[in-house]
This record gives C-alpha cells, structure tokens and sequence, in this order.
C-alpha cells in the first residue's frame, strides 16, 4: 500500500468509527480526500475536547496501536503526537483554529478505501490553509480552489 494516500490510515479510521469518536480530519489528508493528489506524511484529527470523547478518542488511538509522543493528559495539551510501530503519524487537536462544534456541524463523511472518514468542510479547510499561510498551505488553496472552480 502506498504510504502517501489516506488509505495507509483506513484501520484509523474504522476504529475511530466504531469506537464512536467525535473527530474531523484536516489538513493534508483532508486535502487529497477533497481531490487534490499530493503526498501526504501524517493524520491530522481534531477530536471533541470534552473531556470523555478526548479520552474515547485516545483509547481508539492506542487500541489501533499508536503510543502518544509525550506522556501528557490531553487537558494539558493542544495537539498530541502519536506513532505506531510502523512509523505512522497521527496528530491529535484538541483545539484548533476553529472551534469543534463549527468543525462537526459542517463535516462530511468520505469514502477512503474500504471505509468512511468524518471529512472538514471545504470551507472550512480553506479557512485553516489561509490562517496558517504556511507555502504548501497556499498551494493546496489554489489547487481546491481550481477544484471548485471545475465543479
């Protein structure tokens, strides 16, 4: 399996999914899910921050088989990096540049390989890309907005 495309995280996301976990993906992968091919390096989540569902999402993490990069409570904490023996990289948000709620309310489902991801909004993954300006956050701008542009 190539390890660049979403589906190298489709065991992520069918755990997520069963363990009920109030999550949206961002950034990257959310970018390719959108329809712009490019390379992805890690999972980007933003995962409800109460309390118990930051903790649900935690549990489905570690029974996936991923080890959180510092031994913090989330609560502590804005974004928890994880890896699994493999190598693979989830980053978990528990505040972001959007508020949870806005992120859920307007989430999509999408297919990625054999299951389904709570995907962010277009709008609101533009709106991420611009407030972290960062190069290939403006690259994916344009190639989104060129997306749409041919919808």
């Amino acid at each position: 399996m190539d390890k660049t495309t979403p589906e190298i995280f489709v065991d992520v996301f069918e755990r997520l999914e069963g363990e009920g976990v109030r999550y949206v993906v961002v950034s990257g992968v959310a970018v390719v899910l959108r329809g712009h091919a490019r390379p992805i390096a890690d999972l980007d989540i933003v995962v409800d921050p109460a309390p118990v569902e930051a903790e649900r999402a935690m549990r489905a993490l570690t029974l996936a088989g991923f080890v959180p990069s510092l031994p913090l409570s989330l609560s502590m904490l804005t974004v928890l990096r994880m890896f699994d023996q493999t190598g693979r990289e989830v980053d978990l948000f528990v505040r972001y540049c959007i508020p949870f709620a806005e992120l859920w309310a307007d989430s999509e489902r999408a297919r990625v390989g054999r299951s389904f991801a709570r995907v962010v909004s277009l709008e609101h993954l533009l709106r991420a890309k611009r407030f972290n300006g960062r190069p290939h956050d403006v690259s994916d701008i344009e190639a989104l907005l060129a997306l749409e542009a041919r919808k």
